[in-house]
């Protein structure tokens, strides 16, 4: 059992990898550019100055690692051919401020700091044309944070980047050397660029750390809104697993042990419809029946807490908080007994149909002991399997009715995050989701061998 237990540990950590790299992916893939949703109307008001626009874009983007390739960097192999490229595109598309430009100069951008004596060559030694030279003046004044601005001429700016690299002569004579000796990059380090420059390799690190970095939206860490809204979730998930459960498994056992009486067709019934029910469409009703809609005012539906409660003591704060989370835990409950009661009915059924059990009945063994003695346990195997789900919804909430009952959980947060492509809190959700999913899994196969000692991992050895 402690072989596979280990064994099981440390498949997880390759299955996290796994997953990472198609979590990644799938959110790359989604259209929308997080940059344009963090500059919104910043990027309006720069409007009369495109350069200083295009530097404030560059710089959200540099923050939050998205000016890097996406899985491997080998532009710092191919700056050469990629300025072959640019050349080419120039000749057609002289245009500075349009949205081609930006694109065609993005592969030398990504090539960063490995680029940069090559560029350098390139405006003070070979002889370009006008809008070539402004095409490397802009990647290096974005990416090197030079202060080279509009009104300087062509001219004034090769100057300005020529003493900036080579260095210069000043008043008194003395040769004061330039950052030429900062760019200098082995082979064996530009492979290691390759490998470690690039979006998904820095944000695995982090990952790794547990450092998930900050929110695109509002710049705070990922950490802080999980505090925020995890405590949350987790009253809403843990309250309703714990009801559901105690609710669940005695209706499923009397259904099991009365099948076809009146009782069991009519919970039947009952609880199919209601797990037929969608729960948006149950919210929605309940907020027009009890929550001061069209007929009863009986529960607030929006939030955790009344305005000042605060001021109410503990003793009120608590009971303003419960009467808060009443009707939200009641529609984020209802289906998961409903269903959890079936499956439990279904497998108690299955287990007292069992030889063993007949042969306990004829020993003369009581209903009771039958029932919760030998076929409960058995009956449970189904039920511990849901419970792998427990860890991973913990964490990730419920959307809808976080979003209908304005509850500021994490289910809402990663919406939002959705919406506003707010790629670190995303891919924390995601992460932090499969890794509870795949602990829920091993924790759910233990307690398969402590309700059914038939269950047995030895011969995995």
């Amino acid at each position: 059992m402690i072989n596979y237990i280990l064994k099981r540990i440390l498949l997880i950590f390759p299955t996290i990898f796994g997953i990472s790299i198609i979590i990644f992916i799938i959110i790359k893939m989604a259209p929308g550019d997080p940059t344009a949703f963090k500059m919104g109307s910043q990027q309006t008001g720069l409007a009369s100055d495109q350069n200083l626009a295009k530097q404030v874009v560059e710089q959200t983007r540099e923050i939050y690692g998205l000016d890097k390739p996406v899985l491997l960097n080998f532009k710092v192999f191919m700056y050469e051919s990629d300025w072959d490229d640019v050349r080419q595109f120039l000749v057609t598309n002289p245009d500075q401020n349009s949205r081609e430009w930006d694109d065609a100069l993005e592969p030398l951008k990504q090539a960063d700091d490995v680029a940069v004596p090559f560029l350098v060559d390139q405006l003070i030694n070979q002889d370009l044309t006008e809008v070539e030279q402004r095409a490397i003046l802009e990647v290096l004044t974005l990416k090197q944070k030079l202060s080279i601005t509009p009104e300087m001429t062509l001219a004034a700016s090769r100057s300005y980047v020529n003493k900036w690299y080579y260095g210069e002569t000043d008043s008194s004579g003395v040769f004061q050397p330039g950052d030429e000796s900062n760019y200098q990059f082995s082979t064996l380090k530009k492979i290691t660029m390759i490998l470690t420059d690039a979006q998904y390799p820095r944000w695995l690190g982090r990952m790794i750390r547990l450092d998930f970095g900050n929110s695109i939206k509002d710049n705070r860490p990922v950490w802080e809104h999980f505090k925020e809204t995890v405590p949350v979730s987790l009253i809403f998930t843990l309250t309703s697993f714990i009801i559901a459960y105690l609710v669940a498994i005695p209706l499923g056992i009397y259904s099991a042990t009365h099948q076809y009486t009146l009782g069991d067709k009519v919970t039947t019934v009952i609880l199919f419809i209601l797990y037929s029910l969608p729960n948006f469409w149950v919210a929605t009703m309940a907020i027009v029946f009890f929550g001061g809609g069209d007929f009863l005012d009986w529960f607030p539906v929006s939030g955790l807490h009344s305005v000042g409660s605060e001021h109410m003591g503990r003793g009120g704060y608590l009971l303003d908080m419960l009467h808060h989370i009443i009707l939200p835990l009641i529609i984020w409950t209802y289906g998961s007994f409903s269903a959890l009661s079936r499956y439990m009915r279904g497998s108690m059924l299955e287990v007292i149909r069992q030889d063993y059990i007949r042969t306990a009945r004829a020993k003369g063994l009581s209903e009771k002991i039958v029932v919760y003695k030998h076929a409960l346990r058995n009956s449970l195997i189904p039920i511990i399997t849901m419970l792998a789900n427990l860890l991973p919804l913990a964490i990730s909430g419920s959307i809808i009715i976080e979003s209908i009952f304005s509850i500021p959980g994490i289910g809402q947060l990663a919406f939002n995050a959705v919406l506003y492509r707010d790629y670190p809190i995303i891919m924390a959700v995601s992460t932090l989701s499969a890794i509870l999913t795949l602990a829920g899994i091993l924790i759910s196969d233990i307690l398969y061998a402590l309700v059914d000692p038939r269950i047995t991992f030895e011969g995995n050895r």
